[in-house]
């Protein structure tokens, strides 16, 4: 899961049940990666200071299985 969305304070965190090695990328609109990043564990909070205001796509990989959600960064 990933929390707060839409994102007022820069930066988010991603919770998991599983501790195996997740990648982390945000997409914009128009389909152009804009962050990436990985990390182990059950709990990591991302840093987006350095992405504008806007809508974009949050995609975590982790083992077999790939996550899809509208991230908003206000």
């Amino acid at each position: 899961s990933t929390y707060p969305n839409p994102i007022t304070d820069k930066r988010f965190t991603i919770t998991s049940n599983s501790s195996n090695k997740k990648e982390v990328t945000i997409f914009n609109v128009l389909g152009k990666q804009v962050f990436s990043s990985s990390f182990s564990g059950v709990k990591k909070e991302i840093d987006v200071s350095s992405i504008n205001r806007g809508i974009y796509i949050l995609k975590v990989y982790e083992a077999d299985k790939t996550v899809t959600k509208k991230l908003v960064i206000r």
